[in-house]
């Protein structure tokens, strides 16, 4: 995929209070993955396009300008067949939110989650 964002420019991540309100949730989390999951393929192939976020180390910051650091994607997200994005991308039985909400011992899975939709994705960037 294409990178077009310049070398030195920052972007921002999600703060856990945009990622513990459920609207936002929802709609800047949830529904872009699960539109991108059919591009994506199969939740291991999600751990694969994710560590695309690596090449953005460095540059990457939580909205107070402090700087996000994560470990490596394939630690955060370490089953090979990724179950865990099963999970997430689950919709509740009326089909339009979430089966379930993040915790925030996911919430860096989640961040990198909401980066990559926005990065790659077809929705347009918001600032957070």
């Amino acid at each position: 995929m294409l990178d077009t964002h310049t070398a030195n420019e920052k972007l921002t991540v999600l703060a856990d209070h945009h990622i513990a309100n459920r609207r936002l949730y929802r709609e800047r989390i949830w529904k872009p993955a699960r539109a991108m999951h059919e591009e994506v393929g199969s939740y291991a192939a999600w751990r694969r396009v994710l560590a695309e976020i690596e090449d953005f180390d460095g540059r990457l910051y939580f909205p107070d300008q402090r700087p996000f650091r994560h470990p490596e994607i394939f630690e955060m997200f370490p089953d090979v067949c990724n179950r865990w994005m099963g999970l997430f991308l689950e919709a509740a039985p009326c089909g339009t939110v979430p089966k379930r909400y993040a915790s925030p011992l996911t919430f860096n899975r989640v961040r990198v989650i909401e980066l990559y939709c926005r990065l790659y994705g077809e929705t347009e960037d918001t600032a957070a």
